[in-house]
């Protein structure tokens, strides 16, 4: 006698896997930013400028020492469009001075940065390092939500408190205007810490000095 297999439930879109990054999708990009706060407002002007579609990631990394300094990455949806992204940069349409960007095997701008930019582009590619700035529904992350909500709503896959422990979901987080999660064992984490009444905060606090008041 033949069995049939119990049906499989799809997953829900706040456990959904996010197919993984290939290569060819990805540019990293280093123009030498000095800090995180910099970083966030040049990642937002290439977003409106290039402009970036949905469903598109931009992320900031620590490029190392000598000069320690902020390097940046776009993950576009598909090959094609991270082309013409990278074809608008090379045209100037961002006009970004000393500019490098690598996508695959396309290299632009001096030479001393592209190894930062490749750096960057590997990392958010493989989804091991990387603060994300700009992600699926961080547009929506204003005021206060649930954890559950955080989840369905954006690219976010798990949250964590400071020593490795997993949060109620049913948790409140007030976002304070700023997330910023990471990259972290294939996931886009994002770390945080108690706050009175049983909620949370993001871990990273926000620039009291932000350089544009315009974004998050």
């Amino acid at each position: 006698m033949t069995t049939t297999p119990p049906a499989t439930r799809p997953p829900s879109a706040a456990t959904a896997p996010h197919p993984p990054a290939d290569g060819p999708t990805v540019i990293g990009l280093d123009c030498g930013t000095p800090n995180p706060g910099t970083a966030d407002h040049l990642l937002h002007r290439l977003a409106d400028l290039l402009p970036l579609p949905q469903g598109s990631y931009a992320c900031t990394h620590r490029a190392p020492a000598p000069r320690p300094h902020i390097a940046l990455s776009l993950r576009l949806p598909d090959t094609t469009t991270a082309e013409a992204v990278l074809d608008r940069l090379a045209a100037g349409a961002a006009a970004v001075p000393g500019l490098s960007a690598v996508l695959g095997d396309r290299r632009l701008g001096p030479p001393a940065r592209r190894g930062t930019a490749a750096a960057a582009a590997d990392a958010h590619a493989t989804r091991t390092g990387g603060r994300a700035v700009l992600f699926p529904g961080s547009d929506t992350l204003t005021g206060t939500l649930t954890l559950r909500e955080l989840l369905a709503r954006t690219a976010i896959t798990r949250t964590e408190v400071l020593g490795g422990v997993t949060p109620d979901p049913d948790a409140v987080l007030d976002t304070r205007g700023h997330v910023r999660p990471e990259w972290a064992d294939g996931e886009l984490l994002l770390r945080l810490m108690p706050a009175s009444g049983g909620t949370y905060l993001p871990f990273e606090i926000p620039d009291p000095h932000p350089c544009c008041t315009d974004h998050p």
